[in-house]
């Protein structure tokens, strides 16, 4: 093994002078592999053998190495940071002369407010090995999520133990469960369990000893099923059952307080992502007339700067999303105007109206604004400019179309995932005078 890549995976040469990545594995470790034919003119390594010349003292979590999910937890944390940091950097310095600053975490284990796990028959709940989709690896207890969270995933463990025919076999099509997604907040005691079943296991004679097993065994308050088709591999998505509880989550982030549905994205380390927050906070304007929020989700950014504008728009393509920003912003904030609109900014940006003394706030998919909303921005955007990304590489191609007609300010760059790597970055700008 000769270095790591920004991924954390090991980079080798192969045989035939190609390098290739492999990953749980570090520098001057040795691989006895086999060289491999998989199909017509393509090869590939497999290996039989990791002979560690490298401490793994670091490493918390005892399926690490087969597990996909961390890929870094044996290296470093300041190492960690050098590898997915510094490529970013210098790219932006590089592509765009934007200097951003870098920002570790303050915490680099039980972060997690969310996790997903695939159920298979066994009773096997677990994370999917990395590059065999087929293959899940049981997990008992994982690293970066809370207490409360592994605690749940015990109890679920047990009642799968008793009922393991509610398990979905993808090979012969029986049994339902396909999911299991626990969600926990960090600053509140709240919680929620949810269970994703195939469409119509609903009915299934199975389902109401299950029900009655998971109430009287599960102490978690929130309790909800949802069904999806049965060839479709989405969690926590679906028709949903309210089996205890409500089908909603309560998060508090900078003293306001969140209802966040089952199905809904919302930050997965709300307080590793503070430093995001302050840094727009310290840099909005004292008094301004108009914010527009894209791809607003539950109305994240709405509510907690919505108090220093007079109108608030909103847009996002999740009614759910819509409906709670909505109703949670007018309880919050009864005589201030606002707009939250279902769009799907990817595909048309007609919605989209210039406004005056207005701040943009945006925080899209992994994958980025996308042209349309960019080419939007070039044209149309207002005078403040806070871009929030997941995904700083994607954040790069979107910058680019709208730099020529504004000035990069500031930003920062920081770490709310350890041991994956995963980024978040905000970057502010000011539109040029004309």
């Amino acid at each position: 093994m000769e270095s790591l890549d920004s991924d954390f995976s090991g980079i080798v040469t192969a045989p035939n002078g190609k390098k290739v990545n492999i990953f749980f594995a570090y520098p001057g470790d040795e691989l006895t592999v086999e060289y491999v034919k998989r199909r017509p003119r393509q090869r590939s390594l497999r290996i039989h053998e990791t002979i560690r010349h490298h401490d793994w003292n670091l490493v918390k979590c005892d399926v690490f190495g087969e597990c996909g999910g961390c890929t870094g937890q044996h290296i470093d944390y300041e190492k960690q940071l050098e590898l997915k940091f510094s490529p970013i950097l210098e790219s932006f310095k590089k592509d765009l002369g934007i200097s951003i600053t870098p920002l570790p975490s303050s915490k680099i284990y039980e972060y997690r407010s969310r996790m997903d796990f695939s159920v298979f028959p066994g009773p096997i709940i677990g994370q999917r090995q990395r590059g065999n989709f087929r293959k899940v690896v049981p997990i008992t207890s994982c690293s970066i999520q809370s207490q409360w969270a592994n605690d749940a995933l015990k109890d679920v463990q047990s009642v799968l133990n008793q009922i393991p025919d509610v398990i979905w076999d993808r090979r012969s099509e029986e049994g339902g469960l396909k999911y299991l997604t626990i969600r926990k907040a960090q600053n509140t005691d709240d919680g929620i369990l949810i269970f994703t079943f195939t469409e119509g296991y609903e009915s299934h004679p199975s389902m109401e000893k299950f029900r009655n097993l998971c109430l009287a065994s599960l102490k978690q308050e929130s309790l909800l099923f949802c069904y999806n088709r049965p060839k479709s591999e989405v969690s926590a998505s679906g028709r949903a059952e309210v089996l205890r509880g409500k089908s909603t989550f309560t998060e508090q982030v900078l003293g306001e307080t969140f209802q966040i549905p089952f199905d809904s994205f919302f930050q997965p380390n709300p307080s590793g992502f503070l430093p995001i927050l302050s840094f727009i906070k310290e840099r909005l304007p004292q008094a301004g007339k108009n914010l527009i929020d894209l791809f607003c989700g539950n109305g994240f950014f709405s509510l907690l700067y919505g108090g220093s504008f007079q109108n608030v728009d909103g847009y996002e393509l999740t009614e759910s999303s819509i409906a709670i920003a909505s109703k949670t912003f007018e309880g919050r904030f009864p005589n201030k105007s606002h707009s939250f609109q279902i769009t799907n900014l990817f595909m048309s940006t007609d919605l989209l109206k210039e406004k005056e003394d207005a701040t943009l706030i945006l925080d899209p998919p992994r994958a980025g604004a996308g042209k349309l909303v960019s080419q939007w921005i070039r044209d149309f955007g207002p005078k403040h400019l806070f871009y929030v990304s997941c995904n700083p590489y994607s954040q790069k191609e979107d910058v680019s179309t709208f730099l020529p007609n504004y000035d990069f300010m500031d930003g920062i760059l920081i770490d709310p995932y350890p041991h994956t790597p995963h980024t978040e970055s905000v970057l502010f700008f000011q539109r040029k005078s004309i």
